[in-house]
């Protein structure tokens, strides 16, 4: 898992690069909001048994488009999420999260763009409640950084924005003997992204998407 995140975060750190040198990429900013359903497995499943918790994330993204087909999308995400358990009620947490997907992007599918996507994500621990007490940090059942992968398949419309359909498959690190945990989710979103700045107008600039 590590050397995987290691080879994606050189692929970004190399995309960032060719963003610099390239004059014609272009940037969009945009809004998101979605749907989450959680649940924490490995050890603390064994020892408490938990099921799927709902919860919710929204915030800010930025597509830079590399090429045609090729983009980088940063996000800057609050996610509500955690775990059900069968005796203590729900563990929850709150995350602010940094999201980095590489998408390929099927342009003219429909009325829009189909884009898969898959990368890294990083994320801060901010608070939650289990038991009584805290969830994250030395007095809790989990530790406060969360790190894993995200898949994720996107559909633009040209004038309605993006729906998401993303899995999330995560390590989280927990403290009191469990240290085989992983977080597992499914979420589903929509958001909206703000046209092309002319200034930033590109030479890939092709399929569904114009610059005024």
């Amino acid at each position: 898992m590590k050397k995987i995140l290691f080879a994606l975060s050189l692929l970004l750190v190399t995309s960032m690069t060719t963003v610099k040198a390239q004059e014609d990429v272009k940037v969009r900013f945009g809004l998101t909001a979605g749907f989450n359903m959680t649940k924490w497995n490995g050890d603390y499943s064994s020892e408490l048994g938990t099921s799927f918790m709902p919860g919710f994330n929204l915030g800010g993204v930025a597509e830079m488009q590399l090429f045609a087909k090729w983009s980088v999308q940063p996000e800057l995400l609050f996610s509500y999420e955690g775990t059900n358990t069968d005796d203590f009620g729900s563990a929850s947490a709150m995350y602010i999260k940094l999201p980095v997907l590489v998408y390929y992007n099927f342009l003219n599918v429909g009325p829009g763009q189909l884009s898969p996507g898959v990368g890294p994500y990083f994320a801060g621990g901010v608070g939650g409640s289990f038991n009584g007490g805290s969830t994250l940090g030395y007095d809790g059942i989990a530790e406060k950084f969360d790190w894993g992968m995200q898949i994720r398949v996107a559909y633009e419309l040209q004038t309605l924005g993006v729906t998401a359909l993303n899995g999330m498959y995560a390590y989280v690190g927990y403290e009191q003997g469990f240290t085989k945990t992983y977080n597992m989710g499914l979420m589903v979103g929509v958001g909206y992204k703000f046209q092309y700045s002319k200034w930033l107008k590109s030479a890939y600039n092709k399929g569904i998407f114009k610059v005024n």
